[in-house]
């Protein structure tokens, strides 16, 4: 018999023993969820062998988002360190292949086709996974990155920037190409950088505001620094740091009331 007559029988047949063996490898406690989970397992793999276990196909793609929906339900810890470090979905075929063995069908060409079966089902979840962790990661940098340094329009034709953290070369680049296009969409004379929350500043900052600055006054507007703490104002006094001609205060009312002409 082919590999494909030979599992469909036994999936239809002897489905209770193969989530008896499954069962093996839990506590009593775990067995009636695990009992589902083979279940349906089951039920997606018919379906996979009607294909003749074509790891492209729609009916794979189905077993893989199950599979991952489980991963979700049991935790990654688990799902991917499942026993002895192996992971979940490489367990599943076992009691399949025990199956196979008691049929007298453990051949190498039969056992070969299961297992290369289940290990791209191992792989595409593991790199769905890693796809997902980078994009949930990249999202939440960028997320980071715009609380890091919000833009708001506080005033007719003025916007105000605060910047928290580290100011370096990579970060000024985002933060000015954000000033550059919020001022090329909005009539903006006047840009409030807010500096109070910067962790250090040193002459790597200073270097970095005065390329701000410079950016903002070749768009046309004009730059107000605020937020210089005695402790800030003391830095840039020892460090004999020089920002040019950029206007500096110690809060962003004051540097308003400037603005405004008060």
């Amino acid at each position: 018999m082919e590999l494909k007559s030979i599992l469909q029988d036994i999936i239809q047949n002897e489905s209770e023993e193969l989530i008896g063996y499954w069962l093996e490898n839990f506590e009593d406690g775990e067995k009636d969820d695990e009992y589902r989970y083979y279940d349906d397992f089951l039920g997606f793999f018919e379906e996979c062998v009607e294909v003749n276990l074509d790891v492209n196909s729609a009916e794979t793609d189905a077993l893989l988002h199950f599979l991952s929906k489980l991963a979700e339900l049991q935790g990654e810890e688990r799902f991917f360190n499942f026993k002895d470090n192996v992971v979940y979905t490489s367990y599943l075929k076992f009691p399949i292949l025990k199956k196979l063995e008691e049929k007298n069908a453990f051949k190498y060409e039969m056992v070969s086709k299961v297992t290369t079966f289940f290990e791209s089902l191992t792989s595409k979840i593991i790199v769905e996974l890693l796809t997902k962790n980078r994009e949930i990661q990249k999202s939440a940098m960028d997320e980071l990155e715009e609380r890091e340094a919000p833009i708001s329009e506080i005033w007719n034709g003025v916007i105000m920037l605060s910047i928290v953290g580290t100011l370096d070369s990579n970060r000024v680049l985002k933060i000015i190409d954000k000033v550059l296009e919020r001022l090329a969409q909005n009539d903006i004379e006047n840009v409030i950088v807010d500096i109070g929350a910067i962790y250090d500043v040193n002459s790597e900052v200073s270097r970095q505001i005065i390329k701000l600055n410079n950016s903002v006054n070749f768009m046309g507007s004009n730059i107000y620094l605020t937020g210089i703490t005695p402790s800030i104002a003391k830095s840039l006094t020892h460090l004999d740091i020089n920002l040019g001609d950029i206007k500096t205060f110690s809060t962003t009312k004051k540097a308003m009331e400037y603005i405004l002409g008060d």
